[in-house]
């Protein structure tokens, strides 16, 4: 006993002889005591803050503690204890954030030499989850840019509005550069529902070290007739530090949907039901007996919520493993990451699996001449169902199924392929059909760079986008009615890119304040895509679902697609003292898109900068740190039309005479130029506080013109129309992003706020008329693009008498009639439309302008928080203003089908008198209450809690113990909370083009993650 309680007196001892007390003062390089800096122990619990004298004293383990000094403004240093007990320390300032480096076009440049508007997310910004992606990384983070998702499928497309809509019809993507090479951006498709899917979700986020976007004219006129959507510049890690650092992550999630659809259960839809046929049956419309309303039939006796049936939770997981470093005479370095998701979509009977590989090389050849060599492989195999939207979505088709369906043969216990003989079950739609998507791609690029003499530089570069993507969707025979009608279609399409850049660079400084940067450039890009169309039927068993089981190919097709890019630019980069900035641009393009008359193009911009702050007059810099005025003026382009839309297509008849045939299928238009877009840029760069708060705020003026369109033609033409360069529209608005350090004591509070703000109209179309390509959407002059047209709805007429269009002489009251002026008499219960233009009739004279999907307001708010080894961030996006148009609500209370009804049809109207916002059900609706009304638009502002995650660095003495460098747990989460009235899935729609954006067809839900995850350095 007496000497266990030495030894533990002697342990004791020891470790008090091992802590110590170090302390000290912090100066600035000018001598000044810096108060409120953190005096940290390196991967320990001990903090401490200097006084208002620069002061500090800290507890430390042991004298191989290591202590860490940081302050805003100033750059972090680090201090060993071995030093002594008296530790006095100087910091330096850092560089303004002005003058850190962005990537720009064909090169890179310092932010305070910048006089275009760009703007940057880093890695630790980009979604990590497993079921991130750039799309998502970028949503709310760049001021000026609406990212709206197409769905919440894996790899799902996505819609960018950069500072506005710039076409309507022509490519609305915007140009993507991955380490300098332009790579192919345009969406593709399913062979079964044309779901767009995103080429972008072939990158791993994780070997992405940050994105540059180019917002206005000045810095993406440089990439001229691609460049009026904007330009996306990703930069890939690379290697460094002698020693090799391998980096392994995991991450597992809990995914489900966020919420869930009100609709009718049973014994609600079997009333609704009742009442329609018995209301049109007294309206003299004759309806035959239907089974679903018998709820002793075994087979419609259920209360099913098709939703529960169809969604399910589900695990996801992500893995990255990757390898970085460099030589001993830092010659060489070199990044290798290989990836792998496993994602288990929400739908039942759906998989998603993708394996992705990087490699990234810079070396030195000789003392003149480095090299570079990147290249990226993906590969992933989608088993999916269709959910592109419309009627043939697999969510479509459960949010309608009648909840009076057993989905089981109650005798057999079998799964009921066809409910009534004739309506595909969705779940055997889930488990018999076979649709999926096979994809792999590869993209590198092998550069070269000579220094020719001092400061004058010529690189040259060859890139690569290699695609080949795969497509098949089987139809068994359970779901035809004769059995026979099996069906196999197979879709392979492959794209090929080729590019060659060269340029010379020359850059010098004369006097030692003039500092000029020449940039002399050629590129030549070459893209082909081959594709067939397959359909085969007549197959043996439905176990083989190939197309080598089709008895008989019953349809064929092959499209071959090239064209060529021949480009020329230059730029000059000149600043006095960094003080007073300007930067010129030039490029031609020529395209074999267009005739030859029409083939060239060229894209000049403008823009000067002024760092007031540099000037004599501006002495105290405590507040104002830092600042720049800049403006600029360019012309982009947009050549995203068809390879053949200016010389027309061809297409083979079956037989003429009997012999086989070539007809002309679309008129040529040799005249079909480019579409343009002028922008104006006005903007400022302001740091406050020595880099502890900075602010960005731009107006911006867009001028779009020359759009294509499909212009009407005679019919004697025998042709429905031609394209045609006729329209134009404009944007103007602000950007604003403010970022800073709220609070640096022992917690650090970080924020960064996005704001966007942005007005759209049409100035011109052909011939002034609206251009309406669906039912839903329009083009007006005047107003913004993509309107919602159809009928103002007024409410619901509570009683027949409240229908008065006016009164006779002898007081006798007239109604509104539908259609004409003999058309049927609305009544109680019949939906009011405001009658726009007087004459007592509802028709086509009446629709007008009832909502728009462009939003008044959209941004994001992110906060960082630091305290010791945690570290806690909240991620909130928005979008103020702007309308959704719900076609899957109109689409289940409209009758269209027979189908289950949204739950609006508790408060429908039933007798004389009441008084709702929902008109009465009657089968096949023959006065149209639920025609394309403002009843379906809705509301889509919202406010989202985007990403919430908590994370915990391992104390160091942990980590080496375990022999590795460092290791981080986390848990997060995604689309946790969204406030908003909007009553479908998501208030975040989009249907891909200009002119069907914000319209609800019941694509694919938004996903709610639950993470967990792992990193670990080695």
């Amino acid at each position: 006993m007496g000497l266990s309680l030495l030894i533990a007196l002697i342990s004791i001892d020891s470790l008090m002889a091992q802590e110590m007390v170090i302390m000290g003062v912090v100066k600035d390089v000018g001598g000044e005591t810096l108060p409120g800096v953190s005096v940290k122990v390196k991967g320990g619990s001990s903090s401490s803050q200097t006084g208002i004298n620069g002061a500090y004293t800290i507890k430390v383990p042991n004298k191989e503690s290591i202590l860490i000094f940081s302050f805003v403004g100033f750059t972090d240093i680090e201090k060993s204890v071995s030093l002594g007990t008296v530790i006095n320390v100087t910091l330096e300032e850092k560089l303004s954030s002005l003058n850190e480096v962005v990537v720009v076009g064909y090169g890179t440049q310092k932010r305070s030499e910048v006089t275009g508007s760009i703007g940057s997310i880093k890695a630790d910004q980009i979604d990590q989850f497993s079921g991130g992606s750039l799309n998502t990384s970028l949503q709310g983070k760049i001021a000026g840019l609406q990212i709206t998702t197409e769905s919440g499928e894996p790899g799902s497309g996505a819609t960018f509005n950069l500072r506005g809509v710039s076409s309507i019809n022509g490519d609305s993507s915007p140009l993507i550069i991955i380490d300098g090479v332009p790579v192919n951006n345009d969406t593709y498709s399913s062979a079964s529902d044309g779901a767009g899917f995103s080429p972008l979700a072939d990158i791993n986020p994780s070997d992405i070290a940050s994105i540059e976007v180019l917002k206005d004219a000045a810095t993406a006129s440089i990439y001229g007739s691609r460049a009026s959507n904007g330009v996306v510049l990703i930069t890939t890690k690379t290697g460094a530090g002698t020693v090799p650092t391998i980096n392994f992550s995991i991450n597992s999630s809990i995914v489900g949907i966020s919420r869930k659809i009100g609709i009718l259960n049973g014994p609600q839809f079997r009333d609704a039901f009742i009442e329609s046929i018995f209301n049109a049956s007294a309206a003299g419309i004759s309806t035959s007996k239907v089974s679903v309303i018998d709820s002793l039939h075994p087979y419609y006796s259920q209360t099913q919520n098709w939703q529960d049936i169809m969604y399910r939770n589900s695990l996801q997981y992500k893995a990255d493993l990757s390898v970085s470093g460099a030589s001993k005479d830092k010659n060489m370095n070199y990044f290798i990451s290989v990836g792998y998701k496993d994602l288990k979509p929400v739908i039942v009977e759906t998989g998603y699996k993708q394996f992705t590989s990087a490699a990234r090389v810079n070396y030195n050849i000789t003392d003149k001449i480095k090299g570079s060599t990147n290249f990226n492989i993906s590969n992933y195999t989608y088993d999916r169902l269709n959910t592109g939207g419309g009627t043939g979505s697999v969510i479509f088709r459960y949010l309608i199924t009648l909840p009076v369906y057993n989905p089981y043969d109650p005798i057999t216990g079998q799964i009921i392929p066809l409910f009534e003989g004739t309506k595909i079950s969705p779940l055997a739609q889930a488990i018999y059909t076979e649709n999926a998507i096979n994809r792999s791609r590869l993209y590198g690029k092998q550069e070269l760079t000579f220094n020719i003499i001092k400061g004058l530089d010529f690189k040259t570069s060859v890139g690569l986008d290699y695609s080949n993507t795969e497509t098949n969707y089987f139809t068994p025979s359970i779901f035809q009615t004769d059995g026979k009608n099996v069906y196999t279609d197979y879709r392979p399409v492959v794209n090929n890119s080729f590019t060659n850049n060269n340029t010379l660079t020359y850059q010098r400084t004369f006097n030692k304040n003039h500092n000029v940067n020449i940039l002399l450039g050629q590129e030549y890009q070459t893209y082909k895509s081959s594709s067939y169309n397959f359909r085969g039927t007549d197959f043996i068993d439905d176990n083989i679902t190939s197309l080598a089981g089709a008895g008989n190919i019953t349809s064929f097709g092959h499209g071959e697609s090239e064209n060529r890019l021949l480009s020329f630019f230059t730029r000059l980069n000149y600043n006095y003292k960094s003080k007073y900035i300007v930067s010129l641009l030039m490029r031609q393009d020529g395209s074999s898109r267009f005739s030859a008359d029409n083939r060239l193009a060229y894209f000049p911009s403008i823009s000067t900068g002024w760092r007031f702050t540099e000037e004599a007059f501006f002495k105290n810099k405590n507040f104002l740190t830092d600042g720049k005025l800049r403006i600029g003026y360019g012309i982009t382009g947009n050549q995203g039309i068809g390879d053949f839309a200016a010389i027309g297509a061809f297409t083979k008849q079956s037989t003429y005479l009997g012999q086989s045939s070539i007809v002309q299928s679309a008129l040529d238009n040799p005249n079909l130029k480019w579409e343009t877009t002028k922008q104006l840029d006005i903007g400022t760069d302001l740091q406050f506080f020595k880099g502890r708060v900075n602010l960005t705020v731009d107006y911006y003026s867009k001028n779009s013109e020359d759009l294509l369109f499909n212009v009407q033609v005679p019919s004697q033409t025998g042709f429905g129309s031609i394209p045609y360069n006729f329209g134009s529209l404009e944007n103007h608005g602000f950007d604003f992003q403010l970022d800073g350090i709220v609070l640096q004591k022992a917690v650090t509070w970080n924020s960064i706020i996005t704001f966007g703000l942005n007005r759209n109209k049409v100035t011109s179309l052909p011939n002034g008329d609206d251009y309406r390509p669906n039912s839903t959407s329009l083009a007006r002059v005047g107003v913004p693009v993509g309107v919602f047209y159809g009928y103002k709805s007024l409410g619901v007429y509570a009683k027949d008498a409240d229908n008065v269009y006016k009164t006779d002489a002898n007081g006798a009251a007239i109604p509104y009639r539908k259609g004409s002026a003999n058309g049927a008499i609305y009544k109680g219960g019949d939906e009011i439309y405001e009658d726009l233009n007087g004459d007592g009739v509802i028709n086509n004279l009446d629709l007008q302008v009832i909502g728009n999907p462009t939003p008044s307001y959209f941004g994001g708010w992110q906060n960082t928080f630091t305290y010791k080894n945690w570290n806690f961030s909240a991620f909130f996006n928005y979008t103020i203003g702007n309308d959704v148009f719900n076609s899957i609500r109109r689409a289940q209370d409209g009758y269209q089908f027979d189908a289950n009804f949204s739950t609006d049809q508790l408060r429908r109207w039933r007798t004389q008198g009441d008084v709702t916002d929902i008109p009465r059900l009657v089968k096949t609706d023959p006065m149209e209450n639920y025609a394309i009304s403002s009843r379906f638009v809705e509301d889509a502002s919202f406010i989202r809690l985007q990403t919430v995650s908590l994370g915990y660095n391992l104390p160091s003495k942990l980590t080496s113990r375990l022999g590795i460098k460092g290791a981080n747990i986390g848990v997060s989460g995604q689309n946790l909370i969204t406030w908003g009235s909007y009553s479908g899935y998501d208030p975040e729609v989009s249907s891909g083009g200009t002119l069907s954006a914000g319209v609800d067809n019941g694509s694919f839900p938004k996903l709610r993650f639950y993470n967990l995850s792992l990193n670990v350095k080695l």
